[in-house]
């Protein structure tokens, strides 16, 4: 495995690489990390089919969860910090790569954590600044990944030309409630973060209900920290108004071309994540 090391003082996320040199510390992994351990997902191919986890509590998406220096905050803050860190790497670095850096705890203790790729969505950030297509696509991920109650649960996630989130025929049909859509850019500079979600109402996507609706999937219908559910993702093909979205593929694995304002005449997005849960 690559492993690259983060200086937590010369390194800004939101507009420069994510790795700055190379680390001689080999580091430990962090067991208790939902991306790796709790449900089994690192061992079948994250970046291959866009399966994933979304143990991403919504209060980590704050404005200030990129500050470098929280990294090594002992404090929940911190905690919330490393744990946005590693959702924004698993989304961003393709399997193989990784970031590694270190932080003490409130009684000294020196923790090294190795933040490993997973999707790989944006996979030139690195070694180098991310454009803003990729700003805004990581963004989607990091908020298709919130879990309302912080519960790491099983996703498919599926996006209009994003070749890591492929779908196979076998994920298709595991993975059969279509949740809703996520878009925004938590990467904006001087400029305040934006969040958006929409809802698999009216237009209802695949069966009917799902056993995580009531184990925090709600991100799509109520307030998740910065997101916020602007309603329906697509109600028909020929709606000018009241849908979030104005582009869906044919066979209904995503939308895009979704907006805040439920207009199709406005500027909308297409870096758009779509979700899909199990029974």
């Amino acid at each position: 495995m690559r492993r690259t090391s983060l200086l937590l003082l010369s390194c800004a996320v939101a507009t420069g690489a994510l790795a700055c040199a190379e680390s001689s510390d080999p580091g430990i992994v962090n067991d208790e990390d939902p991306l790796t351990s709790e449900n089994g997902l690192s061992s079948n191919g994250l970046s291959s089919n866009g399966l994933s986890s979304n143990g991403l509590s919504s209060n980590a998406l704050s404005s200030n969860a990129l500050v470098m220096q929280a990294l090594q905050d002992p404090s929940a803050t911190g905690d919330l910090t490393r744990m946005f860190f590693r959702y924004l790497i698993s989304c961003a670095l393709p399997p193989n790569h990784s970031v590694t850096y270190t932080w003490k705890d409130s009684t000294g203790q020196l923790h090294t954590e190795i933040d490993p790729g997973g999707l790989g969505l944006a996979p030139s950030w690195e070694t180098g600044a991310p454009s803003q297509d990729q700003k805004e696509v990581i963004s989607a991920c990091l908020m298709a990944r919130t879990n309302s109650k912080g519960i790491p649960v099983p996703l498919s996630l599926r996006g209009k030309g994003i070749t890591a989130l492929t779908v196979s025929a076998s994920e298709r049909s595991t993975y059969t409630y279509g949740e809703g859509a996520f878009w925004g850019n938590l990467f904006n500079g001087t400029n305040p973060p934006y969040a958006y979600s929409c809802s698999r109402v009216a237009f209802n996507f695949g069966i009917s209900t799902s056993q995580y609706l009531t184990q925090g999937r709600t991100c799509t219908t109520t307030v998740c920290g910065i997101i916020t559910p602007v309603g329906p993702c697509y109600t028909s093909d020929s709606a000018t108004s009241g849908q979030a979205c104005y582009d869906r593929d044919a066979v209904k694995d995503w939308v895009s071309v979704c907006n805040p304002q439920d207009k199709k005449d406005v500027t909308s997005s297409s870096n758009v994540i779509t979700t899909w849960l199990e029974p």
